[in-house]
């Protein structure tokens, strides 16, 4: 199984992959974007992500 991760480090918290998708990516108490736990990840919707992310900052992880 693979997750998405979101390098923080990276991340200027525009948040568009949260306004994307709420299901997948979350804001944490400081306001970074972090990866919502689920047993499977869509493959498209996260890919789109990645897409659309200014920073390059959301990658594939294997689990």
């Amino acid at each position: 199984m693979k997750r998405p991760v979101v390098d923080i480090s990276d991340c200027t918290r525009c948040a568009g992959c949260y306004d994307m998708y709420p299901e997948l990516f979350e804001l944490n108490d400081v306001g970074y974007v972090a990866t919502v736990e689920r047993d499977c990840y869509p493959e498209d919707e996260v890919d789109d992500a990645i897409k659309h992310c200014p920073q390059d900052c959301i990658i594939w992880e294997d689990v």
